[in-house]
């Protein structure tokens, strides 16, 4: 028998619904701040703390306190730290790299900050979890996912489209059914070089969200910036995270 997607959809919308508490929000708010507070924190994280919007971005995202999480290419792990915040002391989140990233890229810079980050059980919700994109493993173990800039790092890599495809497949599999992924990206327009610019198309990212059955819900103008007209490398101290950006939140059936 065949199930209508939008019924299964309003179905899994009972048992995972979009917002939490006024409460609930209210505290997550609040150790997220106080997180944000700690004086041992990473030396770089504090200049990231306006741009990337934590508080925001996880209660459009429907974080909960309690859900087990991945943050997807973590890299030093500054979206890891606010998701450990986030979720609170009964949740979990899991610090994903590749090999490659902790122990190759940047002489070992990404191993070391992790370690820092980690280290006397600073994080006691937070699991390195070292694998690759495409066998993250955790099957159907998360509530949420959550992959930051760097979609079209993939994207624009050696298998292009598929590689991209790829991941998202990997990531699904590892949500709950009704689990949600939360994607955010440079904005790239069509005809610029996105590749050397570091951006994407939000058309692509949509249409690859689709195409690894993902049903996407909404969008968000929370990293919206008029002034980036794109035409800069992310890199540029002139746009460097203030750059207008995408946020997707899409959900498993």
């Amino acid at each position: 028998m065949k199930i209508n997607p939008l019924v299964l959809f309003l179905v899994l919308l009972l048992f995972y619904p979009l917002s939490g508490s006024a409460d609930e929000y209210a505290e997550m708010q609040q150790r997220i701040e106080q997180q944000q507070k700690s004086p041992d924190r990473h030396k770089w994280d504090f200049r990231r703390d306006a741009p990337r919007k934590p508080f925001e971005t996880f209660k459009f995202l429907g974080v909960k306190p309690g859900m087990h999480v991945m943050d997807v290419g973590a890299g030093a792990g500054y979206s890891t730290e606010m998701l450990a915040a986030a979720v609170g002391p009964e949740g979990k989140v899991y610090s994903q790299n590749r090999e490659q990233v902790l122990y190759i890229y940047a002489d070992g810079y990404y191993k070391q900050t992790m370690d820092e980050r980690l280290a006397n059980n600073r994080l006691p919700n937070v699991v390195l979890h070292v694998s690759e994109y495409d066998d993250l493993g955790l099957d159907e173990e998360l509530d949420l996912a959550f992959w930051g800039n760097n979609f079209h790092d993939y994207y624009y890599s050696k298998e292009g489209e598929a590689t991209s495809l790829e991941i998202l497949l990997s990531i699904k599999k590892t949500l709950k059914p009704g689990g949600v992924l939360g994607i955010t990206d440079h904005v790239g327009l069509e005809g610029k070089d996105n590749q050397e610019l570091h951006r994407i198309e939000p058309a692509i990212v949509r249409a690859t969200l689709e195409q690894a059955g993902f049903i996407i819900e909404a969008e968000s103008d929370l990293f919206a910036n008029p002034a980036d007209d794109h035409s800069l490398g992310v890199y540029d101290e002139r746009v460097y995270l203030k750059t207008d950006r995408i946020l997707i939140r899409a959900r498993k059936p």
